[in-house]
């Protein structure tokens, strides 16, 4: 069973890894034309829900690290019987912030989506599920619309 100190690493290495990964999703965007201004702030959202799911018929564990900045905000291990569910609480539902998830299923490699770049002009808050699909692959998915939270 993995340790703490075994996600820090894992997510470590996930971190340093996601500005070639990119957002789950976003595997077409193009890269910037322009490197980032260092005196600019970086994007932030509020990250209204966060629930993880299982719905293929094995039970499945995830491990879940969240990152505001170069911040942890949370680590944790989440056991799913198949089809169960639960949400994640924390600080991260209180304000905005510059959020990264990492997600890895049983032992396989980590997933990172980049939840800041889903913020715009409409959009200040997103919901993310972290979902094993019925096919037993794991996915993060966003989408706006927190007030009906």
């Amino acid at each position: 069973m993995p340790t703490r100190r075994h996600l820090l690493a894992t997510v470590g290495v996930a971190a340093t890894g996601a500005g070639c990964m990119g957002a789950l999703g976003d595997e077409g965007d193009s890269p910037p034309e322009d490197t980032a201004d260092p005196t600019e702030t970086a994007e932030t959202i509020e990250l209204g829900e966060l629930a993880v799911e299982n719905n293929h018929e094995e039970a499945h564990q995830i491990q879940l690290a969240i990152e505001d900045g170069d911040e942890v905000l949370h680590l944790g291990t989440y056991d799913l019987e198949a089809g169960g569910s639960t949400n994640v609480e924390g600080e991260w539902l209180e304000e905005a912030g510059d959020y990264r998830i990492h997600a890895r299923l049983d032992d396989s490699e980590v997933r990172t989506a980049d939840i800041s770049e889903k913020g715009d002009d409409e959009t200040d808050c997103v919901r993310v599920l972290v979902r094993v699909g019925r096919g037993g692959r794991l996915d993060i998915w966003d989408g706006a619309g927190c007030e009906d939270a």
